[in-house]
């Protein structure tokens, strides 16, 4: 009996860590609305909203330059931007983008990044 109480007590921690790690890990899947946005009009905000702090992406940052749409160009061009944001959704850090939001810059890569 004590062993069975024992088993199902393991049973049940181990149904609830799953649990808990399924709902932290869970991405979102962007989709595009057909919105025709360009990084000046829609988003540059997202990104100054969210990229732009001064540990992440701001001007003269060795990590990237994103308040400018030449400072982003050579995350679009080598995939990094698409891949961190919307495909591995790693970027931003300690922080996730909302189902919106991520729809949007779905629609600005589905429309070939335009600038303006």
């Amino acid at each position: 009996m004590k062993r069975n109480i024992i088993t199902l007590t393991s049973f049940a921690i181990v149904i609830v860590a799953l649990a808990l790690s399924c709902k932290k890990n869970k991405k979102l899947k962007p989709k595009c609305d057909g919105s025709n946005l360009t990084f000046n009009s829609g988003i540059k905000a997202i990104i100054s909203n969210n990229c732009t702090a001064s540990t992440c992406h701001p001007a003269g940052s060795p990590y990237g330059n994103f308040t400018t749409y030449q400072g982003l160009q050579p995350y679009i061009q080598n995939g990094l931007f698409k891949r961190d944001v919307l495909d591995l959704q790693i970027m931003p850090k300690n922080k996730k983008l909302s189902q919106d939001d991520l729809n949007k810059i779905q629609c600005w890569v589905d429309n070939g990044y335009p600038e303006n």
